[in-house]
């Protein structure tokens, strides 16, 4: 399991034609072909950022934490998460008047950012799931030791889900099983305990399949939790992270820069 803080994050600039963007890198780094999960934070906090329609070779989740804009057709704020499986174009990603910051979580690191239209040839077969949903994370629970649930998807045959939390004051929760293709936890309200850390909001918990699930421990205000589960490897391509894990780790494949981009 990794616990990662947003305080033990380092914020990076990352200038774009239309302002300054920042990243932040907690599990895995963006932009390279590795072996293990890949998790990051990309920040537009400035007027009207625009990343055009593109895809990626990996299943994915991305979470929109501030500002609000637009996935494709989809109008994003927080709390929204959309999943997309490998080789599933999705966007343009618009952020309005006060941009938009999202995480990009995925069970293994991605090799490139193909735009669209311009790369179907790359596509390896039909696009696959986009699944986009909202969770209320600023709905507060002031009774200690009370648990709320909110399942945020159908369910999937895969084991692919979207869970969000809510918990009371000084309350213990325990995390629902790693049993499908690893999980994300990310705090978006109020704090948790882990591991001697303090998890503020925008803090991030990786879990590998099969591992041990937490106790989640929330703070003296509270938390809400967004709890994130990739699906089980299968022959749908791009799905399992030992076949990805072949690739040439020279062979990342950036963005084509047409507009104010960000390769994630």
């Amino acid at each position: 399991m990794q616990t990662v803080p947003i305080s033990d994050t380092e914020r990076t600039e990352v200038p774009r034609p239309g302002g300054m963007g920042y990243r932040r890198n907690y599990v895995g780094k963006s932009g390279t072909i590795a072996m293990g999960p890949q998790g990051f934070l990309v920040e537009r906090m400035y007027p009207n950022p625009v990343i055009d329609p593109h895809f990626h070779d990996v299943d994915q989740f991305q979470v929109v934490v501030a500002g609000d804009g637009s996935m494709g057709k989809q109008k994003v704020a927080p709390i929204t998460f959309q999943y997309a499986d490998a080789y599933t174009p999705y966007g343009p990603i618009v952020g309005n008047d006060d941009g938009i910051s999202f995480f990009t979580l995925r069970p293994i690191a991605s090799g490139g950012h193909w735009v669209m239209p311009g790369n179907r040839e790359n596509m390896k077969g039909r696009a696959g799931r986009n699944i986009a949903g909202l969770f209320d994370y600023k709905k507060k629970l002031t009774d200690r030791g009370k648990i709320e649930s909110e399942d945020l998807m159908e369910p999937q045959k895969d084991g692919v889900n979207a869970i969000g939390f809510r918990l009371g004051p000084n309350t213990d929760l325990q995390s629902p099983p790693s049993d499908a293709g690893g999980q994300f936890i990310l705090t978006c309200f109020g704090g948790l305990e882990l591991d001697g850390k303090i998890m503020e909001p925008n803090s991030l918990i990786h879990l590998e399949p099969e591992e041990d699930a937490p106790v989640l421990k929330s703070g003296n205000d509270g938390a809400s939790v967004l709890i994130m589960q990739f699906g089980r490897p299968s022959n749908r391509p791009g799905s399992d992270p030992i076949k990805m894990a072949k690739r040439d780790p020279n062979g990342y494949v950036d963005k084509q820069v047409k507009s104010d981009q960000q390769a994630n």
